[in-house]
């Protein structure tokens, strides 16, 4: 077993009428101002620099901030050049570094991008409203994120460049927060528990109470909050020592996720093959549809789409409350999944995900929205965090085919868009829940399904058969074991 360093997150929910929930809203508030500030300079000097036309009143105005900005920025640097040279000057030859002066210079046509350091002295230059209104540490994360999103913009523009058809559409330059606030990141330099129960936040006197969380093993390293359903959510990081255990890798479990059956467990340990019941996530998301059609059929009475506002406080409580049942759910059934593995000493667990699995389906109206509301995207970062603070290794695959081609015939297993061979597969699913062998043995389609998911990413896997059984065919099980999660 061995102590590695991990994290581990807690959250505060903040309802209105809490005393600190004006200090979140104002909070978050000013983070998405900043944000969009951000966001604003970097397109308008990116927008005013690539194109040939005249410039729009915005975009002079922000390109004449730069020009009167440049001469302090730089003064600053030098500033900060000549304390670091007198510092070096002050160490041994030998110790000595070489300091050099870093100096800004304005965008040009050939590089409109404004970068971090830039924007970061420009705003303190300038003074900026809201980048004085944070904590220096939780402003400047707010503008990488939108410099991360710029990134990430360019990227997308050179993958569409080489292969348009893996996009839905050409990718558009990011767009400004419309929503009322937007999440914050506080540092462990702003926020300190104290007296064991009490968290201090910058810029108030108010102190959050958070009980026993404040006794947490670890060090706090940053606290995060979240706008979430009309409430605040504050989550406390701590960096934790964790025991990893020890399992073997080649201990192999695969899952597969759908709706009346939430997961499909097999493993090649021997241990029967068996059913995490989804009916339950399927009768809430059931609930929420229908109230949800409801309460919107009263709000949207004889309005046209673009009439009229598009939600309202009841439609707010009604998806906060879906959410927590969800997540509720689903934490107890990764739990569950995760003492399966434990108790098999699992090292390795592969999950079966397609990439736009929930887009592109096309499986009739009602199935297509119980699948496609259920988050399995969240049971998969549960059960991924779950297994990693025991060291067991999680696997997402794509499972192409794996329902169609069958485990007992041994099929060669495809993997979609990359082979135009017809895929001739030995076996059929007869009905719903049912998969036929070449040789005529019945057996559960979903464990058809997760065996197959099993081999597409470990072939050997099963190759010396699975240990506890005499042979491949004694898996052909029509019943496996179910587990009711409540």
């Amino acid at each position: 077993m061995n102590q590695v360093e991990q994290y581990q997150t807690h959250q505060v929910w903040i309802k209105p009428g809490h005393r600190l929930f004006l200090y979140f809203q104002v909070l978050c508030g000013q983070a998405k101002n900043l944000y969009n500030t951000t966001n604003f300079f970097i397109r308008q000097t990116y927008t005013a620099l690539k194109q040939e036309n005249d410039l729009q009143p915005l975009q002079q105005e922000v390109l004449d901030m730069l020009r009167t900005h440049i001469n302090t920025m730089n003064e600053v640097q030098l500033l900060s050049y000549k304390k670091r040279e007198a510092k070096e000057l002050l160490k041994s030859e030998d110790q000595r570094k070489i300091v050099k002066a870093n100096f800004f210079s304005l965008p040009t046509r050939e590089e409109p991008m404004l970068n971090y350091n830039f924007l970061d002295a420009l705003f303190k230059a300038m003074k900026q409203e809201n980048y004085r209104s944070l904590p220096t540490q939780s402003s400047q994360n707010v503008m990488k994120v939108v410099f991360q999103n710029w990134k990430s913009y360019f990227e997308s523009v050179k993958a569409f460049r080489k292969n348009p058809s893996a996009f839905k559409a050409k990718p558009r330059i990011p767009s400004y927060c419309r929503n009322h606030q937007r999440e914050i990141i506080l540092t462990n330099q702003d926020c300190v528990i104290k007296e064991g129960k009490f968290l201090k936040l910058p810029i108030t006197k108010e102190r959050l109470n958070i009980g026993k969380l404040g006794y947490t093993k670890g060090k706090l390293m940053q606290v995060r909050v979240i706008p979430s359903y009309g409430r605040f959510v504050v989550e406390l990081v701590f960096s934790c020592e964790i025991t990893e255990q020890a399992f073997p890798k080649e201990r192999v479990m695969a899952i597969d996720l759908g709706i009346n059956n939430l997961a499909t467990i097999v493993t090649n340990t021997g241990k029967k093959p068996t059913l995490v019941k989804g009916k339950v996530s399927k009768a809430m998301n059931q609930y929420y549809n229908k109230q949800k059609a409801h309460y919107l059929g009263i709000l949207r009475q004889g309005k046209k789409p673009n009439e009229g506002q598009q939600t309202s406080h009841r439609l707010v409580r009604l998806n906060r409350k879906r959410f927590l049942k969800m997540k509720d759910f689903f934490h107890k059934a990764s739990y569950q999944i995760i003492q399966f593995a434990i108790e098999e000493q699992i090292g390795t667990i592969i999950i079966g995900r397609n990439t736009q699995w929930k887009s592109e389906t096309n499986m009739g109206k009602r199935n297509n929205q119980s699948f496609c509301h259920i988050p399995h995207n969240l049971l998969i970062q549960m059960m991924t965090y779950k297994a990693k603070r025991l060291g067991i290794e999680i696997i997402v695959r794509e499972e192409s085919y794996t329902s169609k081609a069958s485990f007992l015939d041994g099929d060669v297993i495809p993997t979609y868009g990359e082979s135009d061979l017809l895929n001739n597969f030995s076996g059929n699913r007869i009905h719903r829940g049912m998969y036929r062998s070449k040789a005529g043995i019945c057996i559960n389609a979903d464990v058809n399904g997760a065996y197959n998911i099993m081999r597409k990413e470990v072939p050997n896997a099963l190759a010396n058969g699975i240990e506890g059984l005499d042979n491949l065919m004694a898996v052909a099980v029509s019943t496996p074991l179910v587990l009711n999660v409540l």
